[in-house]
């Protein structure tokens, strides 16, 4: 089993680009916690309610919005950016087979997970891509992890 939440980097698929940063104001009276996928929402972030919502990218830091829209953080906005994902395994089980298939994030900040019962095709939508399953990685345990997969965002705010 995984022992973190939230998205950790591990690379993308265009294979050596650098991750990409965007400096961006957390919504008032929100906290956003680093490893959150965050979106949009009246020109600031926030990670609350994430359901469905149409993804900016993930938080770095930890931090609480103030109504004057000075407090900020730092979200890796990158292209293709992959990152490895706990899923939640209820209703569904993250399997092999789902590697291709899209999936909704759910949780409170802190501790995002995939909902594995949101899987779908790319004609039904989902805000992340299965592009690897249980990989071997530093961000799990260093062993084979069967609850995390490897996503990229498909649902991004940010792609025209």
């Amino acid at each position: 089993m995984a022992s973190f939440f939230g998205a950790q980097y591990v690379g993308s698929l265009n294979a050596n680009q650098e991750q990409v940063f965007k400096t961006l104001p957390v919504a008032n009276s929100v906290t956003v916690t680093a490893g959150d996928f965050v979106y949009l929402t009246s020109g600031r972030v926030t990670s609350a309610s994430i359901d469905g919502k149409r993804l900016v990218g993930v938080a770095q830091s930890t931090v609480t919005g103030n109504s004057g829209g000075t407090n900020t953080v730092l979200v890796d906005v990158t292209p293709n950016a992959l990152y490895a994902v706990d899923n939640d395994n209820v209703g569904t089980t993250y399997a092999a087979s789902l590697v291709g298939t899209h999936f909704d994030v759910t949780g409170a900040t802190g501790a995002q997970l995939v909902d594995t019962s949101t899987t779908a095709n790319a004609a039904t939508g989902g805000q992340l891509l299965a592009v690897e399953y249980a990989p071997k990685s530093p961000y799990t345990t260093g062993d084979t992890d069967f609850s995390v997969g490897v996503f990229a965002i498909s649902e991004s705010e940010f792609r025209i």
